[in-house]
């Protein structure tokens, strides 16, 4: 189909140039028709017809050079836009699309790495887990969009607190939220102003047992590792850190 296209369009170029010839020879047979010999005529035909010659071969290499320079900035346009669209996959594969903090796969894959660096380092590493409270309570009430907003709040609280480079904060399922904290003195120092922050909202939650706004609860757990197995030794700790600042009357951390 694209030889065709290229076909079509060459003769109807090489048409249009004879067309130009044949109406130039002839202008020349009326003009030089009284005034000069017949081998003047003739060689003024053969010339015209060498300039033409050339001017269309000039053409043609001109057209054909900007067709593969028009082509190759398309191909680097479109290769650009590829690579784009492929980077903003990759970082959508590791974004919570709610709260556009790192996912459960992302954070996982991470905690794995920042945990060989630990032990390799011989550094601290520090897991910090964060649920909202009575938060299936706030969308019964509230809704679910209202819900969603909370989520959002209390996130970008997380990242404020949590904002170095190694920092990492994960929405790892509905309202609860893990942090990873590499080589950090204070983990329950940073704990506790998320703590504070989220209550300063003053966000309304006339159905939580723990306070008329909304309030989140925080399990913390450090330590520095000597192996790998260790790393679900810290979940756990986190985990049953979390549940005793819920059972100890939320809104706290432990």
């Amino acid at each position: 189909m694209k030889n065709r296209v290229a076909f079509c369009n060459f003769t109807t170029f090489l048409s249009f140039a004879l067309i130009i010839y044949i109406l130039f020879t002839t202008y020349i047979d009326y003009f030089y028709s009284n005034n000069s010999s017949n081998s003047e005529t003739f060689s003024i035909k053969i010339i015209s017809l060498i300039v033409l010659s050339l001017i269309l071969v000039s053409l043609i290499i001109f057209f054909r050079f900007y067709k593969n320079v028009y082509l190759e900035k398309q191909v680097k346009q479109r290769t650009n836009e590829l690579q784009y669209e492929n980077e903003t996959l990759k970082i959508h594969a590791h974004i919570d699309p709610l709260t556009q903090v790192s996912n459960k796969k992302h954070f996982m894959e991470r905690f794995d790495e920042e945990f060989k660096r630990a032990i390799r380092e011989k550094q601290d590493i520090s897991l910090i887990i964060v649920n909202i409270d009575e938060f299936k309570a706030f969308n019964d009430i509230y809704g679910r969009e209202e819900g969603n907003e909370c989520l959002k709040l209390v996130a970008n609280i997380l990242v404020n607190h949590c904002n170095r480079a190694s920092d990492l904060i994960s929405r790892f399922q509905g309202d609860e939220f893990y942090i990873l904290l590499p080589n950090t003195k204070e983990p329950k120092a940073v704990a506790n102003k998320c703590v504070q922050s989220v209550k300063s909202l003053n966000i309304p939650h006339y159905n939580s047992i723990a306070s008329t706004v909304l309030t989140i609860s925080i399990g913390v757990s450090s330590m520095l590792p000597v192996h790998f197995a260790q790393m679900d030794e810290l979940i756990l700790s986190a985990r049953e850190s979390l549940q005793t600042a819920k059972r100890s009357g939320r809104n706290r951390v432990s």
